[in-house]
């Protein structure tokens, strides 16, 4: 018998190419708006953890345009405060003041020495968001009906998320805290339970839109801060709408949807929308409104 056989080399690591890696998420949080970049760094051995060199990069040329002005970011140095892997303080590009205008087209353009990269994002316009039935604050334990906060969408929102939060005064000194309200319960060992708050949820076709807190779980969480301080009041609650717009939401989705306990992936698909390099520049805009409960 003739016996054959054959010595193939195998690497997992593929060729290797650099490239600029840029994250940016535009917001109306604040008048103030950051890009970071970085690029791609090639491993002698397998482990990423053994690169401890942070590839930060400098001296680039950050540019940001919307239909009528020009914003030539700065830079800037951000505090480090794990340098457990990476010892030195980043960079960052800042413009300010750069108020998001909802609604605009931004175009973004990053010319280095260790190459050049380009983006696009459209903000989504403003949603409306109210209280549909105050009154369910008031008395939670004879009242049936749960918490609602009917919103809008803009028409360009891939994704939103509506959060409430309650002013509380605690104790005799009046300490003010702001605390967010669960909206479910979620299995944590034997006998034990914790609270689960929102998360990014896709939109649907319709733009008119009810988000609920059931009356069962803010009856648990107001028991729970009984229990926590002898004295509180509720000052105000506050509903929060955040709406993403389609880049921001896939690269979310694919960077969280896939992580379950019941499945085994060997590999995680890329979404980016920066041309000559990886990574985002999303947008998202928050709307509020504000129940006095006095």
């Amino acid at each position: 018998m003739l016996c054959s056989s054959c010595d193939d080399n195998f690497s997992p690591k593929g060729d290797y190419q650099q490239r600029l890696v840029v994250y940016s998420v535009l917001s109306n949080r604040s008048d103030t708006q950051f890009v970071r970049v970085y690029t791609t760094y090639n491993l002698t051995g397998f482990d990423p953890a053994e690169h401890t060199t942070d590839t930060d990069v400098r001296g680039a040329s950050v540019t940001m345009t919307d239909d009528s002005t020009s914003y030539h970011l700065k830079q800037t140095i951000i505090p480090r405060y794990d340098t457990s892997r990476y010892s030195t303080n980043p960079v960052a590009y800042f413009a300010f003041p750069c108020p998001l205008r909802p609604g605009k087209q931004y175009s973004l353009a990053i010319t280095s020495d260790q190459g050049n990269a380009t983006a696009k994002v459209s903000a989504p316009t403003h949603g409306n968001i109210y209280c549909s039935y105050p009154l369910s604050f008031k008395a939670p334990d004879t009242d049936p009906e749960p918490i609602v906060a009917s919103i809008e969408l803009s028409p360009i929102t891939q994704a939103y998320l509506v959060r409430l939060y309650l002013d509380v005064y605690f104790g005799p000194n009046l300490a003010r805290k702001r605390l967010e309200v669960p909206t479910g319960t979620a299995p944590t060992g034997f006998q034990q339970a914790q609270f689960t708050y929102p998360t990014l949820e896709r939109r649907t076709s319709q733009s008119l839109l009810n988000a609920f807190f059931p009356r069962d779980i803010y009856v648990a969480f107001l028991k729970g801060l009984a229990s926590q301080y002898e004295s509180f009041q509720i000052i105000s609650a506050t509903f929060i709408l955040t709406q993403v717009e389609t880049n921001l939401y896939k690269y979310y989705k694919i960077a969280n949807g896939f992580q379950d306990p019941y499945s085994i992936r060997e590999d995680q698909p890329d979404f980016t929308n920066i041309v000559g390099g990886v990574g985002v520049f999303g947008a998202m805009v928050e709307d509020s409104v504000v129940v006095d409960l006095r």
